[in-house]
């Protein structure tokens, strides 16, 4: 029992940290994404957007996922760490180097040769990454997202802040962003280790790593298919459409995917490490799903609903007229995100009980009609695309719940009770920003009071909703919450254990 009430506690406070960090970060993202998209505007963004899409796909081969092992083996030795981080040393050397001779042939593909030495330059990218991979896994090993949030955001603020804008501001135009690039993840890189010092020594192999790489393997073929999934859209879009066009849509996609992934990067990694101990009690991991499904629906679906109600009024207070055909971009993008967020919690839970494959399974005719389907799309419009996004997140994250309910032996039902509150108040809330932000416009012209209206009617709804019905959030939610109160000073989490009281939340499992 003190074991089991360990776990949970770490595992909660790994889930603070790590959303203090990650709305932390969100912040830091937009604010910089917001001074470097007017500076440089979209034809720099989108030679930015094309070296990211390689970038992105190169990291998988810089780490083919034996890292992850790192965090599944329930027992890790010095000689497992050697041997991973001899692979990652291996591995990311060699993803650099091809990325940096194969910068013409990409350039070629998106028919944008102005990106050839943008992907040379950005290569070093593949190198950092792999051989960082070994500390940030053990780090979330031990549950420590305190020293990986503060690694994250300060290498950003380094990066972006100190270098990227300024960089920018001086007129170095797509090199600011490849420069601040590479900065915060060095960085980053530097902090990780420094927190978690391990074996740098060479050992190609050793005994019993073949369990690793069997898992690595399966890690890796799962994620190049995630990959393809989450990438496909912006390559097609990279390939048919003009640069401009790259740079609307990729500021579009990470104005809502940035906070996401970052967030994912949170959950994904707190459950997997918490359930990885206790893989075998089904009971705790159904919990754990019920919990963090209604969490974040209750507290982020209503977020990115409100987003798509107003996306012509953030983009023209914001980045300025220059994105605003980039509005009906972000509509569909951006509800696409709550679905990527289920998405992301159900699949570490898949993982830890056993059913790898069946993701694997799932994935591959999604992936395969996804690309067929942007084909198609991108023939229409931008646009179309973009619908097209948010219908294969729609039928993934639905597949992949699913999948977890069975592998769990949880109906499916019981995951749509914990779902049903945030969706209500989902519903309350986006109703309400879409009413200010269509009445403000009628009253005043003034755009940054349309956006200050629209995110104190967002505040407000979610809280109105909670207080005119008081059963809509789910006990496990509330019993999260409440811990995570406990944990907060004390002028600031009685406030908020008194309106779960005044919910008339229900403290027991």
């Amino acid at each position: 029992m003190e074991q089991q009430t360990n776990l949970s506690s770490k595992g909660i406070s790994a889930v603070f940290w790590g959303s203090f960090g990650s709305a932390l970060r969100a912040v830091l993202q937009i604010v910089t994404q917001v001074i470097l998209a007017r500076i440089l505007g979209p034809s720099e963004y989108g030679i930015f957007a094309i070296a990211s899409i390689v970038l992105s796909f190169s990291k998988f081969f810089s780490d083919v996922g034996i890292s992850y092992g790192l965090i599944q083996k329930k027992e890790v030795s010095e000689d497992d760490i050697r041997f991973v981080f001899t692979w990652q040393l291996i591995l990311g050397a060699t993803v650099a180097a091809l990325v940096y001779l194969f910068a013409g042939p990409l350039a070629a593909f998106f028919k944008e040769p102005r990106v050839v030495p943008v992907i040379q330059v950005a290569s070093v990218i593949c190198f950092i990454n792999a051989v960082s991979s070994p500390s940030a896994n053990l780090l979330k090993r031990e549950m420590d997202f305190r020293s990986l949030q503060a690694a994250n955001v300060i290498s950003y603020i380094i990066g972006y802040l100190l270098v990227g804008i300024p960089m920018a501001m001086l007129g170095y135009q797509v090199w600011a962003l490849i420069m601040a690039f590479i900065v915060s993840e060095l960085a980053a890189f530097i902090m990780v280790y420094n927190k978690c010092r391990h074996p740098v020594r060479i050992l190609l192999w050793q005994k019993g790593d073949k369990h690793l790489l069997v898992y690595g393997g399966r890690v890796f073929i799962t994620n190049i298919l995630n990959w393809i999934i989450s990438n496909v859209d912006r390559v097609i879009v990279g390939r048919a459409f003009q640069t401009v066009d790259v740079g609307l849509y990729s500021l579009s996609y990470n104005l809502v995917s940035n906070p996401a992934l970052t967030l994912i990067g949170v959950i994904q990694s707190a459950l997997f490490s918490a359930s990885a101990k206790v893989q075998d009690d089904f009971d705790r991991l159904r919990k754990a799903l019920l919990t963090t499904i209604g969490a974040v629906t209750l507290v982020l679906f209503p977020v990115f609903a409100g987003i798509a109600a107003c996306s012509h009024t953030i983009l023209e207070a914001l980045y300025g007229q220059a994105w605003l055909p980039a509005a009906d971009l972000l509509q569909p993008i951006s509800l696409a995100m709550p679905l990527y967020l289920l998405l992301g919690m159900a699949t570490p839970i898949l993982w830890v009980s056993g059913q790898t494959q069946k993701e694997f399974n799932i994935q591959v005719p999604i992936a395969i009609g996804f690309v067929i389907a942007c084909i198609l799309a991108a023939r229409v419009s931008l646009e179309a695309v973009a619908w097209v996004t948010f219908g294969m997140y729609l039928l993934r994250s639905a597949t992949i719940v699913i999948a977890t309910c069975r592998a769990l032996d949880l109906r499916p039902s019981a995951v749509l009770a914990a779902m049903q509150g945030g969706l209500v108040a989902t519903v309350f809330t986006t109703a309400l920003i879409w009413t200010t932000d269509l009445a403000l416009r009628q009253i005043t012209g003034h755009v940054w009071l349309w956006l200050a209206a629209d995110v104190l009617a967002g505040g407000a709804g979610l809280l109105l909703s909670l207080w005119l019905f008081p059963r809509l959030m789910h006990h496990h939610v509330a019993q999260l919450f409440e811990k995570v109160a406990q944990r907060m000073p004390r002028k600031a989490g009685e406030p908020v254990i008194r309106f779960l009281y005044r919910s008339q939340m229900n403290k027991h499992v």
